[in-house]
């Protein structure tokens, strides 16, 4: 994809999702999701299974900031002390962001994080694949562990299916594999399956 295609591809994205996020006030819905409380937890979870100890969390594309809001407490049910961090390319996201974690406005930067190149590494990094063309998951990924993803850190990545659509979570790991990136281990949520999930750490 050209440079001015893609430019136009995250724009129409950016578009799309602030349209159809911002109608709801509820922070699930306004986080892109369309189902209550325990689907939530049920599909979002296990996220959690790929953190292992207290650090950073950066989420990649973090929206409202609800999920990350939620991992810092399903972890600290768990004895783990999560310090979020995110990143969004919507000025309007990234502001209710950092209203919803107010002890760390400055955690929070507006970029496109397909060429953005973060102020500091973290422990663990979390990003959708999604978030870029399909031809461009593979060099989202390495992008995202050479650029983000401190030594002895780890990159997490998944994808959402769609009950509504009909649509299954891509196979996440393949694609770390075809980027020639050892899997650490894998995850899936709801039943049936409809997310995904797969990490590779950074030596």
């Amino acid at each position: 994809m050209d440079p001015e295609a893609l430019e136009r591809w995250f724009a129409e994205v950016k578009r799309v999702l602030e349209e159809g996020y911002l109608q709801h006030a509820d922070p699930i819905r306004q986080s892109g999701f369309g189902s209550g409380p325990e689907r939530w937890r049920a599909e979002r979870g296990p996220i959690l299974e790929a953190i292992d100890r207290d650090g950073d969390l950066l989420d990649v594309g973090c929206a409202n900031g609800y999920l990350l809001a939620c991992l810092v407490a399903w972890a600290k049910e768990q004895g783990r002390a999560l310090v979020p961090y995110g990143v969004d390319f919507s000025e309007r996201f990234v502001e209710l962001a950092r209203q919803r974690h107010p002890a760390h406005t400055s955690h929070f930067w507006v970029a496109n994080a397909w060429d953005w190149t973060p102020p500091r590494r973290f422990r663990f990094v979390y990003a959708l694949l999604d978030s870029v063309p399909a031809d461009l998951m593979v060099a989202y990924a390495t992008r995202l562990l050479d650029r983000a993803v401190e030594r002895g850190g780890r990159l997490i990545v998944g994808h959402y299916g769609s009950r509504h659509r009909r649509e299954e979570p891509i196979d996440v790991a393949a694609i770390l594999e075809s980027a020639g990136l050892k899997v650490s281990g894998t995850a899936t949520g709801g039943n049936p399956v409809i997310t995904r999930f797969a990490w590779t750490d950074r030596e």
